[in-house]
């Protein structure tokens, strides 16, 4: 089920929040009691919020507005649309300009070259920005019938949003999440782990190839096995592009799981266990 803001806070489930506080304090109550989606990836809220970033590469207009390890979900248009208390906007709710549609007409009418509106664009004779944050509003809640797909940015992101759901729920959903390269979906600017390389004596991590926040970050990987747990912590750690970091174990280890955090934000989590081939 996906719940809206406000539904969310009062059933003690918004642990995290990854948006502007400026822009939610300017939003409309009754949107924060909706479930939204946008029409579109990469809109103006992804470009400021994706990606881990130091403290120092912040968005400088929106500094609390910070989604590390960003996932999509894909929801079939046509089943969200046709619900009957469907609405859409023209452009970003967080905006007194955004005007409020329910109808098929309307949505025909939309400004869709600029909500789709890809690449530059002169910000002092178009809106779109404006465009480009259109979105699709459901009362309280919405549960998973239309969903479709669920995009991670890398393989590592997959194996750890795997790792960490319940096994019901993975069970049910394995099908359905993917992670992707496309890069129409995610922005890629900033750092995040790409895959990670487990062995019974080692892991070795490869993060974002290029990334506008190398860091300094504070890197710190959790191993637990069955018997014992170690933590190994770097500071001012820098992503360097195109290399990797590995870690090597004192013995071998035949079962582990690993977690990977910068600056305190998880970036990896899996499990390893090595498995005898009988040929």
């Amino acid at each position: 089920m996906l719940f809206s803001r406000q539904d969310a806070e009062k059933r003690g489930l918004l642990s995290v929040s990854s948006g502007s506080s400026a822009v939610l304090a300017g939003t409309n109550q009754l949107v924060q009691s909706c479930v939204r989606f946008y029409f579109r990836p990469q809109t103006p809220t992804q470009f400021h919020a994706e990606g881990v970033r130091s403290n120092n590469n912040l968005s400088k207009r929106y500094p609390d507005a910070h989604c590390p390890v960003p996932v999509f979900f894909l929801f079939d248009s046509q089943y969200v649309l046709t619900l009957d208390d469907c609405r859409f906007s023209d452009g970003g709710l967080g905006s007194p300009r955004a005007n409020y549609f329910s109808t098929a007409d309307e949505l025909i009418n939309l400004p869709w070259k600029k909500i789709y509106h890809t690449g530059r664009f002169d910000p002092s004779i178009e809106d779109i920005t404006f465009r480009r944050s259109a979105e699709v509003l459901v009362p309280n809640n919405l549960d998973l019938q239309a969903l479709r797909y669920i995009y991670c940015r890398s393989d590592a992101e997959k194996e750890t949003l795997l790792q960490l759901l319940d096994p019901r729920v993975r069970a049910k959903y394995r099908n359905k999440i993917a992670a992707t390269s496309r890069s129409n979906l995610f922005f890629r600017k900033h750092t995040f782990m790409q895959t990670c390389r487990l062995s019974s004596r080692s892991a070795i991590l490869d993060f974002s190839p290029e990334t506008n926040s190398p860091g300094p970050f504070n890197l710190k990987i959790e191993i637990k096995t069955q018997s014992q747990s170690g933590i190994f912590e770097k500071n001012d750690f820098m992503v360097m592009p195109n290399q990797n970091f590995s870690i090597s174990f004192r013995r071998a280890f035949v079962k582990y799981d690993i977690r990977v955090h910068l600056d305190n934000y998880l970036v990896f989590a899996n499990s390893f266990e090595e498995v005898d081939i009988p040929f």
